[in-house]
């Protein structure tokens, strides 16, 4: 080892001391940059409506509860809102996991054999949100913890008609590292309750190298998604729109880490679904490995095993292995990952949690 890297990596062990977890967190909790990706790019006002998010008051606990709906021109009549939920009725219906797609002339072949495997995925899947929910999880390369990540289960929203999950996460370097790489990244995914796809999904990433806005919307009745995706780097600016087909049955990379939380998990399950980022689909394979009991945040756990392998098609031409285990009881909350990268691993482990309310 040479005595460059011998000294940054010194470096970062004494500034990984400094500060504890509470500063930490209340950095962590402050407000990140707030903003609709929308509103960000050139959509027009009839798509964008369709995506924007209306925040809808309900009483969590399962069973169907009047939603009032706010936006910010108003409240949204709640008869208002029954008639357009009764005049889609047909339109939901027509898009839920019992029904069958009808596809289009020109449609992927292999997007076709993707939804044969997918369907009975869907079936088996049970509502796993659980309202007001939140984990902090602690990431750490070589020893050393190099920041946190928040995940939230927010309020139930409005995306035009759909009734929606929403799920937050936020990942920050600690602030000891500002010296050598910052980062502020916000990930936000929007599924719908009816038929467990997403509709909206969101990047923000803020880093000290380059900055990314990074939006898919979905559209399943078209069986398209349409990415809008903006970079500012140094020397390597892009900015780019693209629309292009989708599995019938999907998720985004945000929201397949928690999709995964209301199957069975059975030891020996396999469970091949498809996942999109940037309007590229590849094939997410998770295998369920057992049960172990693991020690997380001093305290011994028993979890599930979860094996996940990335397949990205294309050009891409990559793959990898990532462990994950969830806790074995039914809310399967994520409780440590272990990723492999070029040098060593990336490791994460649940450090605090705040349990929600599950929403059927």
């Amino acid at each position: 080892m040479n005595s460059k890297l011998l000294f940054m990596l010194l470096s970062l062990i004494v500034l990984s001391s400094c500060g504890s977890f509470e500063d930490e967190k209340k950095s962590l909790m402050n407000n990140p940059e707030k903003k609709d990706l929308v509103n960000s790019f050139e959509i027009n006002k009839d798509q964008a409506d369709k995506y924007k998010e209306v925040e809808v008051k309900n009483e969590v606990g399962g069973g169907d509860k009047t939603l009032e709906a706010k936006s910010s021109v108003g409240k949204i009549k709640n008869k208002k809102a029954d008639k357009k939920e009764a005049t889609k009725k047909e339109a939901v219906k027509s898009t839920s996991v019992a029904s069958g797609p009808s596809y289009p002339s020109d449609y992927p072949q292999s997007f076709k054999d993707y939804d044969v495997i997918s369907k009975p995925i869907w079936e088996k899947y049970k509502p796993s949100f659980y309202q007001g929910e939140q984990s902090i999880l602690a990431i750490s390369y070589l020893g050393v913890t190099a920041g946190y990540i928040t995940m939230t289960l927010k309020d139930i929203v409005k995306l035009g008609d759909k009734t929606a999950y929403h799920y937050f996460a936020r990942f920050k370097s600690k602030d000891a590292y500002r010296y050598f790489y910052w980062l502020d990244d916000t990930i936000e995914s929007f599924v719908d309750k009816s038929t467990h796809l997403p509709i909206k999904y969101s990047l923000i990433q803020r880093e000290k190298k380059q900055n990314v806005d990074d939006l898919q919307l979905f559209d399943f009745k078209k069986q398209k998604v349409s990415t809008y995706y903006k970079r500012v780097k140094e020397g390597a600016n892009k900015d780019e729109h693209l629309e292009k087909y989708i599995p019938s049955y999907l998720q985004d990379s945000f929201s397949a880490l928690l999709f995964v939380r209301g199957l069975p998990l059975h030891k020996g399950d396999l469970y091949d679904f498809p996942v999109s980022t940037r309007g590229e689909t590849w094939l997410l394979k998770i295998e369920v490995m057992g049960e172990d009991n693991i020690t997380v945040n001093d305290k011994e756990v028993k979890a599930f095993r979860l094996r996940a392998e990335t397949h990205f098609p294309g050009v891409l031409q990559k793959s990898g292995d990532i462990n994950f285990w969830y806790a074995a009881d039914e809310a399967k909350r994520l409780l440590k990952f272990q990723a492999k990268v070029k040098l060593g691993s990336i490791y994460g482990e649940l450090v605090e949690y705040k349990p929600g309310v599950l929403v059927k």
